[in-house]
């Protein structure tokens, strides 16, 4: 063995792991920072609760905590890590964070039902002012329409489309890739489209369900994979790259096809696990709902299909 070769890429490695590290606070303090100070503060306090004899906080058993720092874990691999420096090089690096972001975290993050165990790591001084805050967006009034609206579960499907497509319009990738104003409006977008989908495709107490049905969450469900799915074909099937600014970066060998069709293989393959965790959720809620006689129709407009009997022919009389 060449241990000189060994060493020598050994050392690549390792330049490629130690350099370029990042730290964007437009995007990491609101999405990662806050939230994650937040959250082991109140979890702090959920634990202090139950040593004392009250119940343990929704959202604070090892289940459920685990899945947080998972989501968290990904979301600062995303932001933090060499991997955003080389997302402007590479466009795969790109879709791999477009994927983790929009697709893998927000599964993670919903499912860990955090939103108690943040609450309760609110400083003190705060109470007064999420309690009032709390109260304007629960009763009638502008604040609360505003939140009706922005929370509706197609308008969700549909932000999280347009922002899956939207970015790969040629232009807008060429201007974000070259202005970091315009890259954080991009992440901000993920972030936003992610989570705003999977609240709606997970419970996620104690918010109530805009969704309760299991089968309509499937429709959702099958509407965003397809759609990605197709973003992915479109990418990988295309006879030439669709990018020019990933064309004429200095000191990069893999050509922009070959890049875009990682890029496509990247969508394809990491957009499917979360979508199909996502979907078995639902239904094995869907079969709970029936055995427990609690599900009702997919929509009011449909109508159970009553089969005529078949009898066979000589058991007439």
């Amino acid at each position: 063995m060449n241990m000189s070769a060994v060493s020598s890429h050994a050392g690549f490695v390792v330049k490629y792991l130690l350099s370029n590290w990042s730290l964007d606070l437009i995007i990491t303090l609101p999405f990662i920072i806050v939230p994650s100070l937040l959250y082991f503060r109140g979890l702090k306090v959920a634990y202090r609760d139950q040593s004392e004899g009250r119940p343990l906080s929704v959202g604070a058993d090892t289940q459920s905590v685990i899945m947080f720092m998972i989501g968290m874990f990904l979301m600062s691999v995303s932001f933090f890590t060499p991997v955003m420096y080389w997302s402007m090089v590479y466009l795969y690096m790109h879709m791999l964070i477009h994927v983790l972001v929009m697709i893998a975290v927000p599964p993670f993050i919903v499912g860990s039902k955090p939103w108690q165990i943040m609450r309760l790591g609110v400083p003190n001084r705060l109470d007064g002012a999420m309690d009032k805050l709390a109260t304007i967006v629960s009763l009638e009034g502008p604040l609360a329409s505003i939140m009706r609206f922005l929370t509706n579960p197609l308008l969700a499907l549909i932000y999280f489309i347009a922002v899956m497509w939207v970015w790969f319009y040629p232009p807008l990738m060429t201007y974000a890739v070259t202005n970091e104003y315009v890259m954080d409006l991009m992440h901000f977008t993920f972030i936003t489209a992610g989570i705003g989908l999977f609240v709606h495709l997970i419970d996620n107490p104690p918010f109530p369900k805009r969704v309760g049905n299991p089968v309509i969450r499937l429709g959702m469900i099958l509407v965003g994979t397809y759609s990605s799915f197709m973003l992915a074909m479109l990418l990988g099937l295309s006879s030439g790259p669709w990018f020019s600014v990933y064309s004429h970066i200095p000191g990069k060998t893999l050509s922009a096809m070959a890049d875009q069709q990682i890029a496509a293989s990247v969508l394809w393959v990491l957009c499917m696990e979360p979508f199909v965790y996502t979907a078995y959720y639902n239904i094995k809620l869907w079969m709970s709902q029936s055995d427990a006689g609690e599900y009702n129709e997919p929509t009011p407009w449909l109508k159970r299909i009553k089969r005529p009997v078949v009898v066979p022919p000589g058991s007439q009389n």
